[in-house]
């Protein structure tokens, strides 16, 4: 709830939750499939109300978001947001879209609605909607920076970018922003930010930072990982002092497995070895039983 008594959506970078959606979905892989699509349906999950009738196009939420007398422009916001994730969009429409989802953001103070044209933005996959994101990474609003990050992960490979401001996030005291930079810099293999993402394979902001990054590292083949990502490959439900589900425990594995078949990292093979001789999750044997496979073709 917030402060005034309605629903709003809850906080994502300080939402436990929303951290276990990125990094510990276990169906998910989190450098293989874009997060942000995934985090419209955290949002929609954790209880925002409908408020807008389902035979709304994409342009009437539009004209809804930019209308001054229209009070709940981020409904309006969320339910654009759905539309674009179910993939309803022509392509056409989408330079026009991404225009006006740009002049909606810079003419509200509402951070709700900021938020979700952000999301909106990262599920369109276009690079036309770069220069938004770009800006949005230096809003005001921590939750808006931290779905810009996620954004841009949902992004094509072959984007042009500066990922400058991204890799200092890396830097940030907040454990679910470091862990949306480090997967989504990895993503997009931007080398340059290799080297502090090392780093955090001793972080002291918890285990969801080592693993993140130890998994953003099989993207760069990075063999001082590999403790790390055993580390991962061996958990049961004892450990961590028991902190972790089954669904997580199998969501962190799959994360795993499902970089490793994306990078074809040939080194991870003794690891799966050494994981499918232990593993108790018929689900996880299966999905280590075909990586094992393909990397050793």
């Amino acid at each position: 709830m917030s402060e005034n008594g309605k629903n709003t959506p809850q906080g994502a970078s300080g939402n436990a939750k929303f951290d276990k959606k990125l990094l510990e979905n276990p169906f998910v892989g989190s450098l293989v499939v874009p997060v942000a699509i995934v985090l419209v349906g955290a949002l929609i999950i954790f209880g925002v109300t409908k408020m807008l009738s389902d035979d709304h196009s994409y342009k009437d939420l539009v004209r809804e978001m930019k209308s001054k007398t229209f009070g709940n422009k981020w409904v309006a916001a969320l339910e654009l947001s759905k539309i674009i994730a179910s993939g309803n969009i022509p392509q056409e429409d989408i330079p026009w879209l991404i225009e006006n989802l740009t002049d909606t953001y810079n003419n509200t103070i509402d951070h709700r609605t900021r938020d979700f044209v952000i999301v909106a933005v990262g599920a369109l996959r276009n690079e036309r909607g770069l220069k938004l994101l770009s800006q949005a990474l230096n809003d005001k609003d921590k939750n808006v920076r931290f779905h810009a990050v996620v954004a841009l992960g949902n992004m094509p490979k072959s984007i042009v970018f500066d990922w400058t401001p991204v890799i200092n996030l890396l830097e940030s005291e907040d454990y679910g922003m470091v862990q949306a930079a480090t997967l989504v810099l990895a993503t997009h293999k931007v080398a340059a930010a290799q080297e502090k993402i090392i780093k955090l394979l001793n972080s002291e902001l918890g285990y969801g930072v080592r693993y993140a990054a130890a998994t953003a590292l099989i993207q760069f083949q990075y063999d001082g990982a590999v403790p790390t990502i055993n580390e991962i490959l061996l958990l049961e439900q004892t450990s961590l002092n028991g902190k972790l589900t089954v669904d997580e425990i199998r969501g962190l594995k799959f994360n795993v497995l499902n970089a490793a078949q994306e990078s074809k990292w040939h080194g991870l093979s003794a690891s799966i070895e050494k994981m499918l001789s232990k593993e108790k999750d018929i689900k996880v044997v299966a999905r280590g039983k075909e990586v094992l496979n393909l990397l050793k073709k």
